[in-house]
């Protein structure tokens, strides 16, 4: 064999190694993060109405929604042309996600001059608010032909109109939508600047959780997105979470140490990530960028996702991921769904729901002990706890979050706790 070849084919199959070797690593320690970093201890605490702990009382806990934002944007909302396919949509929205990203595309959302399609955003703020998901409106400004209306002449509307939308949809919103991307891609799309937009957002609902976001970040970093963030920062722009694109290059596998080190990176500016638009596809083009071979299937895609999620999932500045679209019908990239256009489940999907559904949950169940009190280990949440004893049960709702002193103290009703001193109860 020419020695030329031979020596390329043995620097391909030792990068292989090593780029196996290092995710490999790279998971275990994420592995080891995400009980750290995700996890807190918490106590129920079971007392009657003397405030004496009753033991031996049946305690079960169970995680019913995950802080850590889980989401899609959810952009095929009954626009499928079946009730059928509406209601599937909407079941494997629901099934998996607890965050949901609205689309406020300025072009499309606003066909003519001061008539805004309120009525079809109200509808699926309603559902969301119904299933307990998380809103998040996007984009509100972005210097792209899909942001630009046609009414002004497909150019972005001046200053003060600007300042009229953005002021308008976040107060119209206020408690029902929680965080904006304000202004999309402001390092690529430079001619409309987040450092008023988002002052103009923060005074219209200064509850609203503010994300600038932006593409090309897993990619090596965008030095640019950095810069402008250092600078808006400096300047007192008002925002609260960064938002990493990660769907570019679009058949790039992003190196998992890579991701973990761009992550560190952007962390080190103070503020929240979020993981905003994922699309890992099932297109069949090539992967590039990894050491990893071969073509982008749907075993590749859920390969992969699994993976990013857990290196994500584990990272302590990380608060949320976003998936980029959910169904191959209606996806901005060919085989970007986790769903095939029949809207049956890709491995990707199934992967994902055990995940976050099975293996990234809480659900236990013990007596209290002798000082009445039942601790675990728990994700950070929402909680249901159910009290049992003598045939009868209470619930009540239990918040675990981190580095905070999780403890519920519950006092039973005189036939749940079996003690004659006790009172009457909750």
């Amino acid at each position: 064999m020419n020695k030329t070849i031979t020596y390329l084919l043995l620097s391909t199959l030792s990068f292989q190694s090593f780029g196996m070797e290092t995710e490999e690593t790279t998971l275990a320690v994420a592995e080891q993060a995400i009980q750290q970093n995700r996890k807190s201890e918490a106590t129920v605490r079971v007392m009657d109405k003397n405030n004496r702990p009753v033991a031996g009382v049946g305690v079960a806990v169970e995680l019913v929604r995950h802080d850590f934002l889980f989401g899609c944007n959810i952009y095929k909302f009954d626009r499928y042309k079946t009730r059928e396919r509406n209601e599937t949509y909407k079941r494997r929205f629901s099934d998996l996600f607890n965050a949901a990203t609205l689309g406020f595309y300025w072009r499309g959302y606003e066909p003519e001059p001061g008539k805004p399609n309120y009525a079809y955003t109200d509808k699926v703020v309603a559902w969301c608010n119904k299933h307990k998901i998380r809103m998040k409106g996007h984009p509100l400004l972005w210097d792209h032909e899909a942001s630009r209306p046609t009414w002004a002449n497909n150019q972005q509307p001046p200053p003060e109109v600007q300042k009229q939308r953005v002021t308008k949809i976040v107060k119209r919103f206020s408690g029902k939508i929680d965080f904006w991307e304000v202004v999309n891609e402001p390092s690529h799309c430079r001619r409309v600047k987040i450092d008023e937009p988002y002052r103009w957002a923060r005074e219209a609902d200064p509850k609203a959780y503010l994300i600038v976001n932006d593409f090309y970040v897993m990619a090596n970093g965008h030095p640019p997105f950095f810069k402008l963030l250092q600078k808006a920062i400096k300047n007192g722009v008002p925002f609260d979470g960064i938002g990493i694109q990660a769907h570019e290059p679009r058949t790039m596998r992003f190196q998992l140490d890579q991701v973990q080190k761009i992550l560190d990176r952007y962390a080190t500016l103070g503020k929240e990530l979020h993981i905003t638009e994922f699309t890992p596809t099932s297109s069949g083009k090539p992967i590039t960028g990894s050491h990893i071979k071969g073509k982008w299937d749907e075993a590749a895609q859920a390969d992969y996702a699994t993976k990013f999620y857990t290196v994500c999932f584990a990272h302590p500045a990380v608060v949320g991921i976003t998936w980029w679209d959910l169904c191959d019908d209606g996806s901005w990239l060919d085989g970007g769904g986790m769903l095939r256009k029949d809207m049956s489940p890709k491995p990707v999907y199934t992967a994902l729901k055990e995940l976050i559904r099975k293996r990234w949950t809480t659900k236990t169940e013990e007596k209290t002990d002798p000082d009445g009190k039942f601790s675990f280990a728990g994700f950070h949440g929402e909680y249901l706890v159910r009290i049992s004893r003598n045939g009868k049960v209470i619930e009540q709702s239990f918040h675990v979050r981190r580095q905070e002193r999780n403890t519920i103290n519950i006092i039973l009703a005189n036939d749940l706790s079996n003690n004659p001193d006790a009172g009457d109860g909750l």
